[in-house]
């Protein structure tokens, strides 16, 4: 004979939770609140610090630039005939001048006397009157000034 069946307790689980589990609690709502503002803080700091770093470099540039422009521009100066000036390049302009080092002296010709230019030693300095945080350049450069001509002796005659 088969076993009597027995009536099946149920037990008792409490009210259900499944209502309650259908959307986030205000706990969670903060704490993804809080997660999210902090990624967005850093990647707002990490977009911050490209941008400065991006202007540096911009900056950095721009000083290397007015600094050959600067140098390429002593080449051209002859101290000795334009002992200071500004050149004007548009955005920004460079000024330069010079005090004498040595000089002025004859040169020569080797072996064969006294050349026909009176030369000098000049320390020349190159500003920046329009960029203040930009530091002067200082360097040595050579004046020179055609004295005589080609064949006339240093007191003045013909060779």
């Amino acid at each position: 004979m088969p076993p009597a069946a027995s009536p099946r307790r149920k037990k008792f689980a409490g009210p259900s939770r499944a209502g309650s589990q259908a959307g986030f609690t205000l706990i969670e709502a903060i704490v993804a609140l809080v997660v999210l503002s902090a990624g967005v803080i850093g990647f707002y700091g990490f977009l911050s610090s490209a941008i400065n770093s991006a202007r540096r470099a911009e900056q950095a540039l721009i000083s290397v630039d007015r600094r050959q422009n600067a140098l390429e521009l002593a080449n051209a100066i002859n101290p000795m005939q334009t002992p200071d000036g500004v050149f004007d390049l548009g955005p920004y302009r460079i000024r330069w001048s010079s005090a004498i080092i040595d000089g002025p002296r004859q040169s020569t010709r080797g072996l064969n006397g006294a050349g026909i230019f009176k030369v000098a030693l000049y320390r020349l300095t190159l500003s920046f009157p329009d960029d203040r945080q930009m530091a002067p350049i200082t360097l040595t450069q050579m004046g020179y000034r055609r004295d005589r001509l080609v064949g006339q002796s240093a007191a003045g005659g013909a060779n």
